[in-house]
């Protein structure tokens, strides 16, 4: 009973997220590549039920649901680096949609197909051989086949591991880069949460893959072996939820922004004195939820030239620099205004949230103001 509860856990919690995104995808619709997350939690949720009959011994329906773990195991990291790509590029290529869905269905059909081919033996022999203790005496020629499939699934993982890791970071290092380019208040557009999931998804991938290594099997029979990691997984899937969830912002949103306020063609001799006399002389630095689209207004260019401007020739992004005009600003209101408390003085320094400017004032201070 407790070692059904332990083993259950991780797959609850998935199921949790399935009917959370479900309802989110009801109300509002795909925003911030919900439908592609939706589409990973079922995919964890198979995957976490296979390791359910695994540990609780369910040899009726093992031959099935090893053949869906298999496609599931496959799967799931390469599913969530389509949903990164979703997140940061608004589009998921062909070719990356036959990466992630071809190479797990050939091996999980395929073990299916040698698993129909082997006799309930044959059958109960591979599984008490192999999968319940990671020998490889004995085996017939299917039984065999069965077992380098299996083994070339665990190495067909670690490599999806790495390069979802690899990939992934890549792709929100680039969202977050252009997301600085564009708004001058980005915390609820960043992708905050989303980096430290992948790296800890990393982590409990090197984890599978060590386990992998010297099987599931060591797992079974042990109730604290078993407890630990499913612990430890129930807690990092309902955080990937969380922050999946929570996230509501994505590269889609930026290109409807793009689209309604058109763009200028023209793009004119500016140069940097005259950027800084409509950011700071006009103080266009104070407007709350400025863009780098309303400063290019202003000079009656194009979004894309001002970027040019503050990356060549003042070497920041516009986030760092509105930010470091803000926090001037405000270091100054503090040294005249002394009657002016806290939340005036961000308020009057162009921040919406106290959060927002106690991190930059610090970032490009180097010290707290007071409160």
């Amino acid at each position: 009973m407790i070692q059904a509860l332990i083993t259950i856990t991780p797959m609850l919690v998935c199921m949790f997220w399935v009917v959370m995104l479900l309802l989110e995808l009801h109300e509002h619709g795909n925003r911030a590549a919900h439908g592609e997350l939706l589409l990973w939690a079922i995919t964890a949720t198979l995957l976490y039920s296979g390791h359910c009959v695994f540990f609780n011994y369910e040899y009726q329906v093992l031959p099935f649901v090893d053949s869906m773990y298999i496609t599931c195991n496959l799967a799931i990291f390469p599913l969530y680096l389509r949903y990164i790509t979703k997140l940061t590029q608004g589009r998921v290529s062909t070719r990356l949609n036959a990466l992630v869905l071809f190479p797990p269905l050939v091996f999980g059909i395929t073990a299916l197909i040698i698993y129909l081919l082997m006799t309930p033996e044959e059958i109960a022999h591979f599984f008490d051989i192999h999968l319940y203790h990671n020998q490889f005496d004995e085996l017939t020629p299917l039984s065999y086949l069965q077992t380098i499939l299996h083994q070339a699934r665990k190495v067909l993982f670690a490599i999806s591991v790495v390069l979802t890791a690899w990939l992934g970071f890549r792709k929100i290092k680039s969202y977050n880069r252009l997301v600085d380019s564009i708004y001058a208040s980005t915390d609820d557009k960043r992708l905050r949460g989303i980096t430290p999931i992948l790296l800890l998804l990393l982590v409990t991938g090197v984890i599978s893959i060590v386990a992998n290594a010297i099987g599931r099997c060591t797992f079974t029979g042990q109730t604290l072996t078993l407890f630990i990691p499913s612990t430890v997984f129930s807690i990092l899937l309902f955080a990937i939820g969380y922050f999946g969830y929570r996230q509501q912002f994505s590269f889609v949103d930026i290109d409807k922004e793009e689209e309604q306020s058109g763009e200028c063609s023209c793009v004119g001799n500016f140069s940097t004195e005259q950027l800084k006399y409509v950011v700071i002389d006009e103080q266009l630095f104070l407007q709350p939820n400025l863009k780098v689209d309303d400063v290019a207004r202003h000079m009656g260019t194009n979004r894309r030239y001002v970027q040019q401007l503050l990356n060549v020739e003042m070497g920041m992004s516009f986030n760092e620099y509105i930010n470091r005009l803000r926090t001037d600003y405000a270091e100054q209101l503090f040294k005249n205004r002394k009657d002016l408390s806290v939340e005036t003085v961000l308020g009057l320094s162009g921040y919406l949230s106290a959060s927002t400017f106690y991190r930059n004032f610090k970032k490009y201070k180097g010290y707290t103001p007071r409160t």
